[in-house]
Order: C-alpha cells, then structure tokens, then sequence
C-alpha cells in the first residue's frame, strides 16, 4: 500500500513497482547467503559460542521493527 500511494501521478506506478520488486528480490538473494556467512564466520572464530549471529539477526529485526513503527497509519490518496 505504501509503494502504490507513493507516486505522485498513476504513470510512474508501474516503474515503482518495478523498482520495489527489484530491490525485493535482491533482499531474497542476498539475506540467506549473508546469514549463511555471518553463521559460519561466528563458529568458526567461536564468536559468543557459535551465537553471535542470532545477534546480529535480532538486532536487526530489533531495527527492522523501529522503522516500521515510524511509518504513517494511513496511505496518501492524490485524490483517487
């Protein structure tokens, strides 16, 4: 909802969502593979135990989280 009230005319529409798939699919492909790395980098240097990455995953939902809640309630309309 959020990405089809962003644009300013119906024109762009399909661009943005374009970009937005884009960017997606980029998050899909590289987050398992940085998680994998971060995984085995943590046990390999026994970084807390093995652990460390169930850190630096939370934190980042923790971050994740922070910036979901700072979005608006309701979408912008541009008089549709």
């Amino acid at each position: 909802m959020y990405i089809s009230s962003a644009t300013t005319n119906k024109r762009l529409l399909g661009a943005l969502n374009g970009l937005a798939q884009t960017v997606a699919s980029v998050q899909r492909a590289v987050g398992p593979a940085a998680a994998g790395s971060l995984f085995s980098f943590s046990v390999t240097n026994n970084i807390l135990r093995g652990n460390f990455v169930y850190v630096v995953l939370f934190a980042l939902v923790g971050i994740g989280l922070y910036f979901a809640a700072k979005l608006p309630k309701h979408t912008w309309t541009h008089g549709r």
